[in-house]
């Protein structure tokens, strides 16, 4: 079954999704590999290697996870997922500064947020008796942690993992105009702002008695192919940034510029 994205009324053919995503999707699992193969773990540091390599790994999925959900690709919900990869992409630039000392905090920071979300389970069960469901969960959580950290001995962090802003890392990494461009604007959908809700999900009254109030709506919207193709071209960045950083050259097609070639053949087909 082919799946075709909704046309407008000028254009005279859609795009066929599903075989465009899933080369996109192949492509993107092969250029993550290929990282990875050129960068073996160096065990004196294997957290920079688990840290840093975990990041590239999510990115992939985050790319991947825009690509399979051509219903998201809209103003409501896409900003969600791209601002996941703005954040993910800053934090990748700025841990590449100082990979040992800022991934031993990465990590840090995450397991003692860890430690305080069981402490929350367990402050929640209170004096009863945990059901065998909660002690399980109680006790795996327990065990990841302690098999990073023995966990009575980690500190629980209620600042910023990097003790900056994202602002700040983001000037240090040298992407202030990506944080200013891509991460703060798609923040006023993932946090559900003002000046997201009033142009998404209100619409002007055109009754002059009722004071041209807004009205509540909420509408579908017809999928954007442009952001698969922002996502697309977020991962591409991830990995510019990664290679310069370790000197990589990884020969192969952009997984970002086969996609857009592909789009733009389906939308503006050149003549034989």
């Amino acid at each position: 079954m082919t799946e075709e994205l909704p046309k407008d009324d000028d254009s005279e053919r859609g795009i066929e999704l599903w075989p465009l995503i899933e080369r996109y999707c192949t492509d993107v699992d092969r250029e993550l590999a290929a990282r990875l193969e050129a960068w073996p773990p160096n065990f004196a540091d294997i957290h920079v290697h688990e840290v840093i390599g975990g990041m590239l790994a999510r990115q992939a999925t985050l790319a991947q996870d825009v690509a399979r959900a051509p219903a998201l690709w809209t103003g409501h919900s896409a900003p969600i997922l791209l601002r996941a990869m703005a954040d993910a992409y800053i934090n990748i630039a700025w841990l590449l500064l100082d990979p040992v000392e800022r991934c031993r905090k990465f990590i840090l920071f995450g397991l003692g947020q860890a430690k305080l979300e069981l402490e929350h389970r367990r402050g929640q069960i209170g004096a009863r008796e945990p059901t065998p469901e909660e002690t399980a969960i109680l006790e795996a959580g327990q065990r990841w942690i302690d098999g990073q950290r023995i966990g009575w001995l980690l500190d629980v962090d209620l600042g910023k993992w990097s003790s900056l802003s994202v602002r700040q890392m983001a000037e240090e990494a040298g992407c202030i105009d990506f944080y200013n461009y891509v991460y703060t604007p798609f923040s006023a959908c993932a946090h559900s702002m003002w000046h997201h809700v009033a142009r998404y999900n209100l619409v002007k009254c055109g009754n002059p008695l009722h004071r041209h109030h807004r009205r509540p709506v909420s509408k579908a919207a017809t999928p954007d192919v442009h952001y698969l193709t922002l996502a697309a071209k977020y991962w591409r960045k991830t990995l510019d940034t990664f290679d310069r950083t370790y000197a990589l050259t990884i020969l192969g097609s952009s997984s970002y510029e086969t996609l857009v070639d592909a789009v733009t053949d389906c939308v503006d087909p050149q003549p034989d």
